[in-house]
């Protein structure tokens, strides 16, 4: 359950994603990054951005500077953008995963003391780095590497960079490949608390946790159908208390995009915007724009999974024909209709049903997810198993009849639904 201060801040980072214009991933050089905070807050005034959020890696140390810059160009009678105080950790859970945690209240400081453990492991590791790499034949100067300025988190970048200094490495990316990345010999796991125990540290300190780029953990397929997998671990996350999902990630094609903003729509969770741009430290990504497109005028409905069997035993579903005039009009679908606001998706299926159908009904949870983009509009279709009782009356339909998968994908269906009668054929 949250606490009041929590949802004031979730409805804050709602309200700056309903309003667009932000970017809530950034690196300065207080971790990995190639801007300092106030470069950084020159770059995002020059994208012409409303609100964004430095996301340093296991540091809050560009906060307070970025502040101060951000307080001389306001006295300066100059226009400045809101600052989200943020910050990524690294995780252990199934793989390693990455958190942001947002305090648009302020308040990050909270979450010190948790910094604090984890620059400790980070120390441990970065000691077994130096002389791993020492070992290989790569005496980097540890007092370089590891008396780097306080501001900075300290990690394989730092490495990486001494490696090109020194002459061992023609750059940072080969650094990474041949030595530093995982699996490679010169790699270093480091011990990460678990994802239930950051959400939950980040949650007492007053702050919001998002699940940074869902995409690079495995969970995502890019298609029609939300991967289950990617709605399972999100579910399971937010059982721990996670707040939300970074549905739009600089790194993420389209696809991925959709997938992930469909998964975060379906299970409520607060759907963030982060190019996760390191300056000319990752030329993979750059900081968003005003004129980044992210969301599309989405709708919400929920489908009614009846099943039936037919004479041999084969799985059948309830199949519903709309009226030969209006939007769609001829088409079959499965019941059901939009979600209205506020409702939880069994209880706008109930009403559905009731309201199409005349019948009163049991709804499981959630089993299947679609996004698809029809001309005017991206549709969610939220796929629900159902009984009815009764029989079924039409009203806004004109025939209904129970279709095998095969049988269903012969009949003029909604665009939407031949994704998910392809996958039931299966």
């Amino acid at each position: 359950m949250m606490t009041p201060h929590e949802q004031d801040a979730l409805e804050i980072m709602h309200e700056i994603m309903r309003r667009g214009c932000c970017d809530l991933h950034l690196h300065t050089t207080c971790s990995d990054g190639s801007d300092t905070p106030a470069q950084m807050v020159d770059r995002v005034r020059g994208a012409g951005l409303d609100a964004f959020a430095i996301t340093d890696h296991d540091t809050l140390a560009a906060i307070r500077p970025a502040r101060q810059y951000l307080g001389q160009l306001a006295a300066a009678g100059l226009s400045i953008p809101r600052l989200i105080e943020g910050v990524e950790l690294s995780v252990q859970d199934v793989v390693e995963l990455h958190l942001l945690a947002y305090f648009p209240q302020g308040g990050s400081e909270n979450l010190q003391p948790f910094l604090e453990r984890q620059q400790k492991e980070r120390d441990t590791r970065n000691h077994r780095l130096l002389q791993r790499l020492h070992d290989l034949g790569y005496p980097i100067d540890a007092d370089q590497f590891m008396n780097t300025s306080d501001d900075q988190t300290v990690g394989r970048l730092h490495a990486a960079q001494l490696l090109v200094e020194g002459g061992w490495m023609p750059d940072i990316s080969q650094a990474f490949k041949q030595l530093l990345s995982e699996g490679r010999p010169a790699y270093v796991e480091r011990v990460r608390p678990t994802a239930t125990v950051a959400i939950q540290a980040i949650s007492a300190a007053g702050g919001i946790a998002v699940l940074a780029h869902p995409h690079l953990y495995g969970w995502c397929r890019g298609q029609t159908i939300v991967n289950p997998e990617l709605l399972s671990h999100l579910s399971r996350l937010q059982k721990a208390g996670l707040a939300g999902v970074e549905a739009w990630h600089g790194e993420a094609a389209p696809d991925i995009q959709r997938e992930v903003a469909a998964a975060g729509r379906a299970l409520g969770l607060l759907r963030t915007a982060g190019s996760d741009d390191h300056g000319q430290n990752k030329i993979t990504t750059t900081m968003y724009t005003c004129e980044t497109k992210r969301t599309d005028r989405e709708t919400l409905v929920a489908a009614a999974l009846i099943r039936g069997a037919d004479r041999s035993g084969r799985s059948t579903w309830l199949l519903t024909r709309r009226i030969p005039n209006g939007k769609h009009a001829g088409l079959w679908e499965l019941p059901g209709g939009k979600l209205e606001q506020g409702e939880k998706p069994g209880q706008a299926l109930r009403r559905e049903l009731f309201e199409e159908l005349a019948v009163e009904s049991e709804v499981g949870p959630v089993r299947h997810v679609l996004s698809f983009d029809y001309p005017d509009q991206r549709v969610i279709l939220l796929c629900l198993p159902a009984t009815i009782k009764g029989e079924p009356q039409l009203s806004v339909h004109d025939r209904m009849e129970y279709k095998t998968a095969e049988e269903a994908l012969r009949l003029p269906l909604l665009p939407a639904d031949y994704a998910l009668f392809e996958m039931l054929k299966d």
